[in-house]
């Protein structure tokens, strides 16, 4: 496309749909690659316009989500972005501080000075969904029946209008990246994916099939569940490291559920049917599992299988102390009252590796072995029954468990606590009020860290 004659002809892809309404039939469609710093132009106003115009921004879209503009942006760099508000003032001041005085409008947004990213081998998005009225679609070569058109507009024709049907944040967020870089390199460009539909509304009209399309991939089309796609990244990786944290727990948790340790066959995967019923789901146990990694690593237990070793030893040693593991050894099924497998539990429990560590490192134990998981499992009953959690030799069922305050509001809170709580010492905490708990249970946590430290 060219920078200075108005006339743009885009290259395109027209493609084929059986699904498209009759009374839409004549609506042309098409697959293309948008330079987003002529996008940003065309869609809040055009160069002919003396001043862009901030209400197009907003024709379907909700308010902006600034931060998650920012984020877009930094995982694109994929480097943090530093004076963040400054920068978003700096490039989108001309777009959208006119709307500052609006109620509820804060101009410049409020974010983060500093905004992280996540981490990636090869960052992109998929494409934006956009909307033209005042632009055809001519197919190339002429009369050519392979899909290949050009998409045709004049940038200072007044009819011409642009909209984003979905896709503002990644549009705001590949600009903002685009803009940041040319800080160091005047010249760089992104061409970003696009799908655009032309003229399903009047430009007069109501935006009424753009707000459907919206509805239909915002609301309609969900998402599916992080722990169906948990266990593909170190697939997706090949042979190459985790990157960080996040992505080693997901080797770990991929292991846990399919080699090593108690929870093997057991974790669960929602969408697919894999595992156990009421057992932890793959994406909160990798949770936990980054949680415990820096102690993991201080502790120079370091490598992948030492680390899913370790971890197994823990749950295997926990489990053996709730007395609950002979309902699931002799039964496909979890029986209804045993909580001990259960997700809130099993990452509660994880919150408490950093003891588990220190009680082996007292008891000058390798962090792997049977005598290990004896001092565990021994420590750990003392635990349950510091922490008034047994009833008959067992794990407490599911109606004692609620009725102790462990589920609903606030409720995972107050059993990492007692936990804790119970976690040194000599006496029970069953007769303490929730304050003192929660203070016993800090102070335990400070002094484990402050020996590990130490250590």
């Amino acid at each position: 496309m060219s920078k200075h004659d108005p006339v743009q002809a885009i290259s395109v892809i027209v493609p084929l749909s059986p699904f498209t309404p009759s009374d839409l039939a004549n609506v042309k469609h098409c697959l293309a690659a948008l330079d987003v710093s002529k996008l940003m132009e065309w869609w809040p106003g055009q160069p002919h316009t003396p001043h862009r115009n901030a209400e197009k921004v907003g024709a379907i879209q909700r308010s902006l989500d600034w931060k998650r503009v920012t984020q877009i942006a930094a995982y694109l760099l994929q480097k943090e972005i530093i004076d963040a508000p400054d920068l978003l003032d700096e490039f989108f001041r001309k777009i959208y501080e006119p709307k500052k005085l609006e109620p509820g409008r804060v101009w410049p947004p409020k974010v983060p000075r500093v905004v992280g990213f996540q981490r990636s081998e090869y960052p992109t998005f998929s494409n934006v969904l956009l909307h033209v009225n005042g632009a055809k679609v001519t197919k190339f070569p002429q009369g050519g029946q392979n899909g290949a058109a050009k998409l045709q507009f004049d940038e200072s024709d007044k009819k011409l209008n642009f909209s984003v049907i979905d896709g503002q944040h990644r549009v705001n967020g590949a600009y903002l990246a685009v803009c940041i870089m040319r800080m160091e390199k005047p010249d760089v460009t992104w061409e970003i994916p696009a799908e655009i539909f032309l003229d399903l509304d009047a430009v007069n009209d109501p935006p009424r099939r753009q707000a459907q399309i919206f509805i239909d991939v915002n609301f309609y089309q969900k998402k599916v569940d992080r722990s169906l796609v948990a266990d593909l990244f170190p697939t997706a990786r090949g042979k190459r490291g985790p990157l960080d944290n996040k992505e080693r727990s997901q080797d770990l948790g991929r292991k846990l559920m399919l080699e090593v340790g108690p929870l093997v066959g057991m974790i669960q995967i929602p969408g697919i049917k894999f595992g156990v019923k009421d057992v932890v789901t793959l994406s909160t146990l990798n949770s936990a599992i980054e949680d415990a990694l820096d102690v993991m690593f201080a502790a120079k237990i370091s490598s992948l299988d030492t680390q899913a070793e370790f971890l197994a030893q823990c749950l295997d040693a926990w489990l053996e102390a709730t007395g609950r593991r002979a309902d699931v050894t002799e039964s496909p099924a979890l029986d209804a009252d045993n909580v001990a497998y259960q997700g809130r539990v099993i990452v509660s429990f994880l919150t408490l590796v950093p003891a588990c560590i220190w009680m082996l490192q007292k008891a000058k134990k390798v962090f792997v072995s049977e005598e290990s998981h004896k001092v565990l499992s021994d420590w750990l009953l003392k635990v349950i029954k510091r922490a008034d959690l047994q009833e008959d030799g067992q794990f407490v069922s599911k109606r004692n468990f609620k009725s102790k305050g462990f589920l609903g509001s606030g409720g995972l809170a107050r059993f990492r606590d007692v936990l804790w709580a119970a976690a040194l010492g000599t006496t029970a905490v069953s007769t303490l009020s929730a304050e003192d708990i929660a203070k016993r249970a800090e102070d335990n946590r400070s002094k484990v860290n402050l020996e590990l430290s130490k250590a």
